[in-house]
């Protein structure tokens, strides 16, 4: 067990799991805003809040194909990431700006458990922005 134990603690699995669950979520729901029902569902959240300009200025349609590219770059930017941290350093960025955007709106639209999650987006994209950021530009140690 200790050696499972050992192996587990000097893995990057855990940071894996965790990009490729954003990833799965990044991709399900940017290619949802190609749809007409994301269409429909995005109107109560988008029409009570701040984002409202984005109808003025793209449409329904036109706002929520807007989104599926911010989110469709962001999962992009993680997968490509896995191998080139600077372009993870993009998708975290990404993720931690729509996570923050998204959250922003709560207070216009009241509580929304869909919505509050993203709480932990932020953590997420934290995490992942760290690791890149030192596998990008790792420190020199001094000894």
């Amino acid at each position: 067990m200790k050696k499972i134990i050992d192996r587990f603690q000097k893995s990057n699995i855990d940071v894996l799991f965790l990009r490729i669950s954003v990833i799965i979520i990044f991709v399900t729901f940017g290619t949802f805003k190609w749809f007409n029902f994301e269409v429909e569902a995005l109107k109560p959240l988008i029409n009570k809040s701040w984002l409202i300009f984005l109808y003025d200025w793209f449409g329904y349609h036109g706002a929520s194909y807007l989104l599926g590219i911010v989110e469709t770059i962001t999962y992009l930017c993680l997968i490509i990431g896995i191998s080139r941290p600077k372009f993870g350093i993009i998708g975290s960025l990404g993720l931690l700006g729509t996570a923050v955007v998204t959250i922003s709106i709560l207070p216009q639209i009241g509580f929304n458990s869909f919505i509050f999650k993203d709480i932990l987006l932020i953590g997420i994209a934290l995490v992942l922005l760290k690791i890149d950021l030192n596998r990008a530009y790792p420190s020199e140690s001094t000894n």
